[in-house]
C-alpha cells in the first residue's frame, strides 16, 4: 500500500449543513509578475463576488519593475477602502521565496481560512463559495487542496492549524520546487484530511520555467526541487512533522496598503 493509499480522502459528497460563513483569505505573492496577476485577480475578484467574508492578500515580496500599487490603487479603490483586497509590500528580499514568501502571506491574512492563490491562477466563479463548504464540512485539521498531484500552488488550511500545528512551508526548502507537496505530506503525516476541488476551480495561465526561476536565488529549478524534496523526505523519515521549530518564520517588515508600515 502506497502512502497515498493511506491518506485521509474526502469522498466528494458534502453532507453537513452550512452553520459557518468563515472569513477566508485567498493570498496571492509575487515579485514582479504584474502582468499575470493583472489578468488573474481582476477575474477572480469579480468570480468571487457571491461571497461576502472574503479578502484577498495581495503581498508585493520587493517587485523592482512593476508598480503593483499604482496598479492595484487605481483598479480596486471601493475594494482597498473596505478590505476586500488588501496589499502588503516588504522591501526586504533580494530574491523571491515560495516558502517565506507564503508564510509572511498567510500570517498577514485575517481570515480563519487561508488559500494560497498563485498569481497566475484563476480561482473560478465561487470558489470561496466552495471551500466554506468544504470548511463545514471539515471542520478541523483539513487541507483544502487542488489534489494530491501537481498541486501548483493551491494549497489551503485554517490558519490557526497551520500556524500551531504545522508549523507553516518549511523555510528550509530554497528556491523553486516541492515546498508544497512537503507541506502536504506533513499534514496527511499528521493525519488531516485531503478536502480536494477539481474542475472549473484550477484552470491557470501556463508559465515558462524560465519565468518560474527568474527572480529567485538559483535559477536552476531542476536543482532545487531535488534538494528540496531530499531535505522533505529526510524530515518525514526522521517523523519531523513541524516546521520551522525554534526560529522565529514567517517575518518582514511590511507596509499595508503603502501606508501603515509594522514588523510581523
Amino acid at each position: 500500500m502506497g502512502a497515498f493509499d493511506r491518506w485521509k480522502m474526502w469522498d466528494g459528497v458534502l453532507r453537513r449543513e452550512v452553520k459557518e460563513f468563515h472569513r477566508i483569505s485567498l493570498c496571492t505573492t509575487c515579485m514582479d509578475r504584474l502582468e499575470t496577476l493583472r489578468r488573474c485577480l481582476t477575474q477572480n475578484v469579480a468570480d468571487n463576488a457571491d461571497y461576502p467574508n472574503l479578502e484577498f492578500v495581495v503581498l508585493d515580496y520587493n517587485s523592482r519593475r512593476d508598480d503593483v500599487w499604482g496598479w492595484l490603487s487605481k483598479t480596486f479603490p471601493n475594494e482597498l477602502e473596505s478590505g476586500r483586497v488588501v496589499y502588503y509590500r516588504t522591501d526586504e528580499p533580494k530574491f523571491y521565496s515560495m516558502t517565506h514568501s507564503r508564510n509572511l502571506a498567510f500570517r498577514l491574512a485575517s481570515g480563519t481560512v487561508v488559500n494560497n492563490l498563485d498569481a497566475d491562477n484563476f480561482t473560478g466563479k465561487a470558489f470561496a463559495t466552495f471551500i466554506n463548504f468544504l470548511a463545514n464540512e471539515c471542520p478541523d485539521k483539513a487541507v483544502f487542496s487542488k489534489g494530491k498531484r501537481l498541486l501548483r500552488g493551491r494549497l489551503g488550511f485554517f490558519k490557526q492549524e497551520f500556524v500551531e500545528q504545522l508549523g507553516g512551508y518549511d523555510e528550509d526548502l530554497q528556491g523553486y520546487g516541492h515546498d508544497d507537496k512537503d507541506l502536504l505530506e506533513r499534514a496527511m503525516a499528521m493525519g488531516f484530511t485531503l478536502m480536494w476541488f477539481g474542475g472549473r476551480f484550477v484552470r491557470r495561465i501556463a508559465t515558462p520555467n524560465s519565468e518560474k526561476g527568474r527572480n529567485m536565488c538559483n535559477q536552476r529549478i531542476r536543482e532545487t526541487e531535488a534538494a528540496n524534496r531530499a531535505i522533505s523526505e529526510a524530515n518525514l523519515s526522521a517523523g519531523k512533522l513541524r516546521a520551522n521549530a525554534n526560529r522565529a518564520w514567517g517575518t518582514a517588515t511590511v507596509r499595508k496598503n503603502a501606508q501603515v508600515q509594522f514588523t510581523l
